[in-house]
Protein backbone atom coordinates (compact mmCIF):
# COMPACT_ATOMS: atom_id res chain seq x y z
CA UNK A 1 0.00 0.00 0.00
CA UNK A 2 1.05 3.59 -0.69
CA UNK A 3 0.19 6.15 2.00
CA UNK A 4 0.31 9.90 1.41
CA UNK A 5 0.13 12.46 4.19
CA UNK A 6 -2.20 15.35 3.31
CA UNK A 7 -1.94 18.96 4.49
CA UNK A 8 -2.72 22.44 3.24
CA UNK A 9 -5.50 23.81 1.07
CA UNK A 10 -7.32 22.18 -1.81
CA UNK A 11 -4.56 22.75 -4.37
CA UNK A 12 -1.87 21.26 -2.12
CA UNK A 13 -4.07 18.28 -1.27
CA UNK A 14 -4.53 17.65 -4.98
CA UNK A 15 -0.78 17.65 -5.65
CA UNK A 16 -0.18 15.24 -2.79
CA UNK A 17 -3.01 12.97 -3.86
CA UNK A 18 -1.88 12.97 -7.50
CA UNK A 19 1.66 11.91 -6.63
CA UNK A 20 0.49 9.17 -4.28
CA UNK A 21 -2.11 7.91 -6.75
CA UNK A 22 0.44 7.75 -9.58
CA UNK A 23 2.84 5.72 -7.44
CA UNK A 24 0.05 3.38 -6.31
CA UNK A 25 -1.15 2.88 -9.89
CA UNK A 26 2.40 2.12 -11.02
CA UNK A 27 2.65 -0.71 -8.51
CA UNK A 28 -0.96 -1.86 -8.76
CA UNK A 29 -1.57 -1.36 -5.04
CA UNK A 30 -4.07 0.59 -2.96
CA UNK A 31 -3.60 4.22 -1.90
CA UNK A 32 -4.40 5.35 1.65
CA UNK A 33 -4.87 9.02 2.57
CA UNK A 34 -3.40 10.03 5.93
CA UNK A 35 -5.56 12.87 7.36
CA UNK A 36 -3.74 13.23 10.68
CA UNK A 37 -2.19 16.54 9.59
CA UNK A 38 -5.58 18.26 9.78
CA UNK A 39 -6.23 17.49 13.44
CA UNK A 40 -4.33 20.50 14.76
CA UNK A 41 -4.51 22.64 11.62
CA UNK A 42 -7.57 24.86 11.97
CA UNK A 43 -6.81 26.98 8.88
CA UNK A 44 -7.49 24.17 6.41
CA UNK A 45 -9.74 21.13 6.20
CA UNK A 46 -9.84 17.97 4.12
CA UNK A 47 -11.62 18.72 0.83
CA UNK A 48 -10.87 15.83 -1.50
CA UNK A 49 -14.15 14.25 -0.44
CA UNK A 50 -15.84 16.99 -2.49
CA UNK A 51 -14.23 15.52 -5.59
CA UNK A 52 -14.55 12.11 -7.24
CA UNK A 53 -11.48 10.86 -5.38
CA UNK A 54 -12.24 7.18 -4.70
CA UNK A 55 -10.03 7.03 -1.61
CA UNK A 56 -11.68 10.01 0.14
CA UNK A 57 -14.55 8.21 1.87
CA UNK A 58 -12.39 5.33 3.22
CA UNK A 59 -9.90 7.88 4.56
CA UNK A 60 -12.60 9.78 6.44
CA UNK A 61 -14.08 6.56 7.81
CA UNK A 62 -10.68 5.38 9.03
CA UNK A 63 -10.02 8.71 10.71
CA UNK A 64 -13.41 8.72 12.41
CA UNK A 65 -13.34 5.14 13.71
CA UNK A 66 -9.71 4.72 14.80
CA UNK A 67 -9.46 4.63 18.59
CA UNK A 68 -5.97 6.12 18.65
CA UNK A 69 -5.18 7.21 15.11
CA UNK A 70 -1.47 7.54 14.40
CA UNK A 71 -0.35 11.12 13.87
CA UNK A 72 2.01 10.42 10.99
CA UNK A 73 2.21 14.07 10.01
CA UNK A 74 3.24 15.24 13.49
CA UNK A 75 5.92 12.53 13.65
CA UNK A 76 7.23 13.63 10.30
CA UNK A 77 7.46 17.26 11.43
CA UNK A 78 9.26 16.15 14.59
CA UNK A 79 11.89 14.31 12.55
CA UNK A 80 12.30 17.36 10.31
CA UNK A 81 12.95 19.64 13.27
CA UNK A 82 15.45 17.21 14.80
CA UNK A 83 17.28 16.92 11.47
CA UNK A 84 17.52 20.72 11.19
CA UNK A 85 18.99 20.98 14.69
CA UNK A 86 21.47 18.19 13.99
CA UNK A 87 22.48 19.86 10.73
CA UNK A 88 23.14 23.18 12.46
CA UNK A 89 25.30 21.34 14.98
CA UNK A 90 27.28 19.63 12.18
CA UNK A 91 25.97 16.23 13.19
CA UNK A 92 24.52 13.51 10.92
CA UNK A 93 20.75 13.40 10.47
CA UNK A 94 18.53 10.70 11.90
CA UNK A 95 18.54 7.46 9.96
CA UNK A 96 15.67 7.45 7.45
CA UNK A 97 12.59 5.57 8.57
CA UNK A 98 12.03 2.39 6.59
CA UNK A 99 9.63 2.89 3.70
CA UNK A 100 9.17 6.61 4.43
CA UNK A 101 9.91 9.10 1.67
CA UNK A 102 10.14 12.83 2.37
CA UNK A 103 10.36 15.15 -0.61
CA UNK A 104 13.96 16.49 -0.45
CA UNK A 105 13.50 19.73 -2.41
CA UNK A 106 10.93 21.73 -4.37
CA UNK A 107 11.75 20.48 -7.86
CA UNK A 108 11.04 17.00 -9.20
CA UNK A 109 13.04 14.16 -7.63
CA UNK A 110 13.84 11.31 -10.11
CA UNK A 111 14.33 9.00 -7.12
CA UNK A 112 10.53 9.03 -6.74
CA UNK A 113 10.29 6.59 -9.65
CA UNK A 114 12.26 3.97 -7.72
CA UNK A 115 10.04 4.00 -4.62
CA UNK A 116 8.54 0.65 -3.72
CA UNK A 117 4.92 -0.48 -3.26
CA UNK A 118 5.00 -0.04 0.54
CA UNK A 119 5.89 3.64 0.87
CA UNK A 120 4.61 6.53 2.98
CA UNK A 121 4.93 9.92 1.25
CA UNK A 122 5.51 13.29 2.93
CA UNK A 123 5.80 16.47 0.87
CA UNK A 124 3.99 18.73 -1.59
CA UNK A 125 5.05 17.22 -4.96
CA UNK A 126 4.27 20.34 -6.97
CA UNK A 127 5.20 19.08 -10.41
CA UNK A 128 3.21 17.39 -13.15
CA UNK A 129 6.17 15.06 -13.60
CA UNK A 130 5.09 13.11 -10.52
CA UNK A 131 1.73 12.19 -12.04
CA UNK A 132 1.89 12.71 -15.81
CA UNK A 133 1.42 8.95 -16.25
CA UNK A 134 -2.17 9.17 -14.96
CA UNK A 135 -3.10 12.61 -16.33
CA UNK A 136 -6.35 11.67 -18.05
CA UNK A 137 -8.00 9.56 -15.32
CA UNK A 138 -6.70 12.04 -12.74
CA UNK A 139 -8.73 14.82 -14.36
CA UNK A 140 -11.81 12.65 -13.85
CA UNK A 141 -11.00 11.84 -10.22
CA UNK A 142 -10.44 15.54 -9.47
CA UNK A 143 -13.84 16.59 -10.84
CA UNK A 144 -16.57 17.83 -8.46
CA UNK A 145 -18.61 15.08 -6.88
CA UNK A 146 -21.85 17.09 -6.79
CA UNK A 147 -23.56 19.38 -9.32
CA UNK A 148 -22.75 23.08 -9.14
CA UNK A 149 -24.78 25.22 -6.77
CA UNK A 150 -27.07 27.88 -8.22
CA UNK A 151 -24.48 30.69 -8.25
CA UNK A 152 -21.74 28.57 -9.82
CA UNK A 153 -24.16 27.16 -12.38
CA UNK A 154 -25.03 30.71 -13.41
CA UNK A 155 -21.34 31.53 -13.93
CA UNK A 156 -20.86 28.32 -15.91
CA UNK A 157 -23.70 29.29 -18.24
CA UNK A 158 -22.01 32.63 -18.86
CA UNK A 159 -18.65 30.96 -19.51
CA UNK A 160 -20.24 28.59 -22.00
CA UNK A 161 -21.98 31.50 -23.75
CA UNK A 162 -18.78 33.56 -23.95
CA UNK A 163 -16.98 33.83 -27.27
CA UNK A 164 -13.53 33.56 -25.66
CA UNK A 165 -13.53 33.07 -21.85
CA UNK A 166 -10.23 33.45 -19.99
CA UNK A 167 -9.80 32.83 -16.27
CA UNK A 168 -7.71 35.34 -14.32
CA UNK A 169 -6.79 34.55 -10.72
CA UNK A 170 -5.87 37.29 -8.23
CA UNK A 171 -4.72 35.76 -4.94
CA UNK A 172 -4.70 37.76 -1.72
CA UNK A 173 -6.42 36.46 1.44
CA UNK A 174 -4.00 34.47 3.57
CA UNK A 175 -1.08 35.60 1.39
CA UNK A 176 -1.32 39.01 3.13
CA UNK A 177 -0.77 37.62 6.61
CA UNK A 178 2.55 38.28 8.38
CA UNK A 179 5.03 35.61 7.39
CA UNK A 180 2.98 34.51 4.40
CA UNK A 181 3.51 37.69 2.40
CA UNK A 182 7.28 37.45 2.96
CA UNK A 183 7.20 33.86 1.76
CA UNK A 184 4.77 33.89 -1.17
CA UNK A 185 5.01 37.47 -2.40
CA UNK A 186 2.14 39.36 -4.00
CA UNK A 187 1.52 39.79 -7.73
CA UNK A 188 0.46 43.31 -8.67
CA UNK A 189 -0.67 45.21 -11.74
CA UNK A 190 2.67 44.88 -13.62
CA UNK A 191 2.37 41.09 -13.70
CA UNK A 192 -1.24 41.08 -14.87
CA UNK A 193 -0.58 43.76 -17.48
CA UNK A 194 2.34 41.76 -18.91
CA UNK A 195 0.55 38.42 -18.60
CA UNK A 196 -2.56 39.61 -20.42
CA UNK A 197 -0.42 41.22 -23.10
CA UNK A 198 1.40 37.94 -23.58
CA UNK A 199 -1.86 36.00 -23.69
CA UNK A 200 -3.56 38.31 -26.16
CA UNK A 201 -0.46 38.24 -28.34
CA UNK A 202 -0.62 34.43 -28.35
CA UNK A 203 -4.32 34.12 -29.16
CA UNK A 204 -4.62 37.23 -31.35
CA UNK A 205 -7.96 38.30 -29.86
CA UNK A 206 -9.44 40.29 -26.97
CA UNK A 207 -10.97 37.75 -24.58
CA UNK A 208 -13.64 38.10 -21.93
CA UNK A 209 -11.94 37.86 -18.54
CA UNK A 210 -13.54 35.84 -15.75
CA UNK A 211 -11.84 37.14 -12.60
CA UNK A 212 -11.53 34.80 -9.62
CA UNK A 213 -10.29 36.35 -6.39
CA UNK A 214 -10.60 36.17 -2.62
CA UNK A 215 -10.30 39.98 -2.61
CA UNK A 216 -12.55 41.57 -5.27
CA UNK A 217 -11.38 45.10 -4.44
CA UNK A 218 -7.74 44.12 -5.00
CA UNK A 219 -8.65 42.34 -8.22
CA UNK A 220 -10.44 45.41 -9.52
CA UNK A 221 -7.44 47.55 -8.68
CA UNK A 222 -4.79 45.40 -10.36
CA UNK A 223 -6.98 45.03 -13.47
CA UNK A 224 -7.87 48.72 -13.69
CA UNK A 225 -6.26 48.92 -17.15
CA UNK A 226 -8.81 46.49 -18.64
CA UNK A 227 -12.12 47.90 -19.92
CA UNK A 228 -14.86 46.98 -17.44
CA UNK A 229 -16.98 45.64 -20.31
CA UNK A 230 -14.48 42.78 -20.67
CA UNK A 231 -14.47 41.80 -16.99
CA UNK A 232 -16.73 39.32 -15.21
CA UNK A 233 -16.02 39.21 -11.47
CA UNK A 234 -16.87 35.75 -10.13
CA UNK A 235 -18.17 35.89 -6.56
CA UNK A 236 -17.63 32.29 -5.53
CA UNK A 237 -18.69 30.65 -2.30
CA UNK A 238 -15.59 30.45 -0.01
CA UNK A 239 -17.11 27.32 1.52
CA UNK A 240 -17.15 25.63 -1.91
CA UNK A 241 -13.71 26.40 -3.43
CA UNK A 242 -13.81 23.33 -5.69
CA UNK A 243 -16.54 25.06 -7.69
CA UNK A 244 -14.34 28.05 -8.54
CA UNK A 245 -11.53 25.72 -9.56
CA UNK A 246 -13.87 23.73 -11.82
CA UNK A 247 -15.18 26.97 -13.34
CA UNK A 248 -11.61 28.07 -14.09
CA UNK A 249 -11.08 24.77 -15.89
CA UNK A 250 -14.10 25.45 -18.11
CA UNK A 251 -12.50 28.65 -19.46
CA UNK A 252 -10.61 28.58 -22.74
CA UNK A 253 -7.30 30.05 -21.57
CA UNK A 254 -5.78 31.08 -18.25
CA UNK A 255 -3.74 33.70 -16.43
CA UNK A 256 -2.84 32.16 -13.09
CA UNK A 257 -1.46 33.53 -9.84
CA UNK A 258 1.43 32.14 -7.78
CA UNK A 259 -1.05 29.71 -6.31
CA UNK A 260 -1.59 25.97 -6.52
CA UNK A 261 -5.32 26.73 -6.72
CA UNK A 262 -5.21 28.39 -10.13
CA UNK A 263 -2.40 26.04 -11.24
CA UNK A 264 -4.96 23.26 -10.97
CA UNK A 265 -7.69 25.38 -12.52
CA UNK A 266 -5.52 25.66 -15.63
CA UNK A 267 -4.19 22.09 -15.57
CA UNK A 268 -7.67 20.56 -15.35
CA UNK A 269 -8.62 22.19 -18.66
CA UNK A 270 -8.34 19.35 -21.17
CA UNK A 271 -8.04 21.58 -24.27
CA UNK A 272 -4.78 20.65 -26.05
CA UNK A 273 -4.31 24.16 -27.45
CA UNK A 274 -5.05 26.14 -24.28
CA UNK A 275 -2.74 29.03 -23.44
CA UNK A 276 -1.63 29.33 -19.82
CA UNK A 277 0.36 32.31 -18.56
CA UNK A 278 2.05 31.87 -15.18
CA UNK A 279 4.37 34.00 -13.01
CA UNK A 280 8.08 33.26 -12.89
CA UNK A 281 8.06 34.72 -9.37
CA UNK A 282 6.22 31.87 -7.66
CA UNK A 283 7.68 32.99 -4.32
CA UNK A 284 8.98 36.23 -2.84
CA UNK A 285 12.50 37.02 -4.19
CA UNK A 286 14.52 35.78 -1.21
CA UNK A 287 12.49 32.55 -1.09
CA UNK A 288 12.59 32.07 -4.85
CA UNK A 289 16.39 32.12 -4.74
CA UNK A 290 16.31 29.00 -2.53
CA UNK A 291 14.15 26.92 -4.86
CA UNK A 292 14.31 25.54 -8.36
CA UNK A 293 10.78 26.06 -9.70
CA UNK A 294 11.50 24.81 -13.22
CA UNK A 295 9.52 21.59 -12.80
CA UNK A 296 6.46 23.42 -11.48
CA UNK A 297 5.36 24.52 -14.95
CA UNK A 298 4.08 21.98 -17.49
CA UNK A 299 5.60 22.16 -20.98
CA UNK A 300 4.13 24.94 -23.08
CA UNK A 301 3.04 27.26 -20.26
CA UNK A 302 4.16 30.85 -20.85
CA UNK A 303 6.12 32.54 -18.05
CA UNK A 304 6.09 36.26 -17.25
Amino acid sequence: MITVSLIGGLGNQMFQYAAGKALAERHGVALALDLSGFRNYALRSFLLDRLLVPEAAPAMAAEATAEKPADHYARSLWRQRIDRLLGRAGLPKLAPSANNYREPFFHYDPAFEALGPQTSLFGYFQSERYFASIAEPLRDWLSPREPFGEAAASVLARIEASRLPVSVHVRRGDYLKPGAVEFHGILGEPYYRQALGRLEGAIGQDPELFVFSDDPAAAEQVLNFVPKSRLVHVCGDPERPWEDMALMARCRHHVIANSSFSWWGAWLNRAPDKVVVAPRAWFAPHELSKRNTGDLYPPGWLLV
